[in-house]
């Protein structure tokens, strides 16, 4: 609800509670810092929590978010679970955690008595201000509108800790000296920090032969945005983001992408390719996960959803598309919906701008030389099944044609006889 809208009771009580929020974010951010002036030996620790944040918050944020929850794996604010990728609600208000968001500057023009000639003047003033922010752990948020794609669980319950949406993320840690001196600043009037104990902390195990630090282990997430019919207040074309995650199949092979507020999506080596030409080949894209056997359909113009059959526009994806690596044969991309028909043109755009964005990605996984090279053999595979059968209904033939020859031979035979002693008739 915005501010505009709220009554002077509700004004209140959210001025109250951002009052709260940000007295809670400053008192954990002095106990962190606290807590690293009295035992230097946890900065690097403390540095592993930063990282863990994916590079999003700043180091004095993340006192913030430590000295509020330090178990914390992966946190972000209600709008981000909600609309801006993940495709999850809040369900527990009371785990927010408080921090301050960056700096905001705004201008404006008042008018005021010019007590020299008495009249009113228009001019300029600024103000700055840093807003309080919420912001939620993944342990307060449930999938919705759905399970959940990375993990399966139900709409609407937590997911387990399993999950890669429990999970650390994964990030460059910061430097002592950066920690160091965001210390400092928290503890100015309380005494301060001495950074010469850095020295004794002795070599930097975050940091490799050359000074570069090391990317702590965790979830990577990938981005993409979809552009919608709809503009913003500048005009331009508003965007809608998904977050994603990628797990190659070997075995399948191919790529499964669980896209959050979207579906999954299948992308592999076409099956019957040949492996002649020049560049990138062709690839099939699936919509969903496998049908179940016991639901496939007999009428193969009826396409069955599978589970996680991405939505656009209202419209469930299902089946298969093949996608050729040249622009020009997009112009022929049209998917099916789930039933019988393809989607509409504007459904079909929209998922046209997210697959020219997970092509690339898919083409420069480092697994991909893998991929292109299991296919390889599941293509040479299928195609010696394909021989074994040619050959097997090409000896069926040679057999039945070798016993019309004989049967025709001996006819000609016998009629040779007939012919040359024709009393025996």
């Amino acid at each position: 609800m915005a501010r505009s809208d709220m009554t002077d009771d509700e004004l209140a009580a959210w001025k109250a509670r951002k009052d709260a929020g940000r007295a809670r974010a400053y008192e954990a951010e002095v106990k962190t810092a606290t807590l690293l002036r009295d035992h230097p030996e946890a900065i690097d620790g403390f540095r592993v929590f930063c990282a863990r944040m994916g590079g999003f918050y700043s180091i004095r944020n993340c006192m913030r978010i430590y000295g509020q929850n330090p178990n914390v794996a992966h946190v972000q604010p209600r709008r981000f679970w909600g609309g801006y990728g993940f495709n999850r609600e809040v369900t527990d208000p009371n785990a927010a955690i408080w921090i301050v968001a960056p700096k905001v500057e705004r201008t404006f023009t008042k008018e005021v008595k010019n007590e020299r000639t008495g009249q009113t003047e228009e001019v300029e003033d600024s103000y700055k201000v840093w807003p309080i922010e919420d912001i939620y752990p993944s342990a307060a948020t449930a999938p919705k509108g759905g399970p959940c794609v990375f993990c399966n669980g139900p709409e609407g319950e937590p997911c387990p800790d399993s999950c890669p949406v429990r999970q650390p993320q994964s990030g460059p840690p910061p430097t002592r000296e950066d920690v160091a001196e965001a210390v400092a600043d928290v503890l100015k009037k309380l005494g301060g920090f001495d950074a010469s104990v850095l020295t004794t902390l002795g070599p930097d195990p975050m940091r490799d032969g050359y000074g570069d630090p090391y990317e702590t282990p965790g979830v990577r997430w990938g981005t993409i945005s979809v552009t919608t019919g709809a503009t913003n207040r500048s005009g331009k074309p508003r965007k809608r983001s998904y977050r994603f995650l990628h797990t190659v199949d070997l075995d399948r092979p191919g790529v499964r992408y669980a896209i959050a507020g979207l579906g999954v999506i299948w992308i592999s080596p076409y099956e019957l390719r040949n492996d002649t030409g020049n560049g990138h080949a062709a690839v099939t894209i699936q919509y969903g996960d496998d049908v179940p056997a016991a639901d496939r359909h007999w009428d193969s113009r009826f396409h069955k959803e599978g589970p996680h059959a991405p939505v656009l526009n209202g419209i469930t994806f299902a089946g298969t598309s093949l996608v050729y690596p040249h622009e020009e044969r997009w112009r022929w991309f049209s998917p099916n919906r789930a039933g019988y028909g393809e989607v509409t043109e504007g459904a079909a755009e929209k998922m046209g701008q997210i697959l020219r964005q997970l092509l690339p990605h898919y083409r420069g996984l480092v697994e991909f030389d893998a991929i292109e090279e299991a296919g390889f053999r599941k293509r040479a595979a299928r195609r010696a099944r394909e021989a074994d059968h040619e050959a097997k209904r090409l000896a069926e033939r040679e057999q039945e044609l070798a016993e019309q020859r004989a049967d025709a031979e001996q006819r000609a035979a016998d009629h040779r006889h007939q012919a040359a002693n024709p009393n025996e008739l």
